[in-house]
């Protein structure tokens, strides 16, 4: 609390979107090109966890030895990462890329929202104004360009 936003952080969540972006377009081609859904997503996570593995190697895992430890750690990979993704690839075999991403927007604001009303958590002041601003935000670019005005040609001053 108070200890501000360090630039290792921002940097990370720079690094963290532009990520996300690559995946999202390799993805879509992937899938373009004719690539299954569970072929792409084995793919694209079975590299990545090839990457993460020395992680894995290096770091306490004790934890997975433990009967809720791994319960934890299989919820996690196949509810929140290969459920979530499969169907987010599948999304992508339809939607635009862009589109796709977009309305992924609205994860956090799904969480924070199911955490209040499962939960009893209590969202602050700024939470709630992020909220507003992503829910904005998402329906905003899920308007069709000319509702947005970005279809009339640009005129001079």
């Amino acid at each position: 609390p108070g200890a501000g936003t360090g630039t290792a952080g921002l940097l990370s969540s720079l690094a963290a979107g532009a990520c996300y972006a690559v995946y999202t377009v390799a993805t879509k081609v992937l899938l373009s090109q004719g690539w299954g859904v569970i072929r792409v997503v084995s793919t694209v996570f079975g590299l990545g966890a090839l990457l993460a593995l020395p992680l894995l190697l290096t770091g306490p895992t004790a934890w997975l030895t433990q009967g809720a430890g791994l319960a934890v750690a299989v919820w996690l990979g196949v509810v929140t990462v290969a459920i979530a993704y499969l169907l987010f690839a599948a999304g992508l075999r339809e939607l635009p890329a862009a589109t796709a991403a977009t309305l992924t927007l609205a994860e956090p604001v799904t969480a924070g929202l199911l955490g209040v009303l499962l939960l009893g958590e209590v969202l602050g002041a700024q939470s709630w104004i992020g909220v507003i601003i992503v829910i904005g935000a998402v329906v905003l670019l899920s308007l069709p360009g000319r509702l947005r005005g970005f279809d009339a040609p640009l005129r001079a001053a």
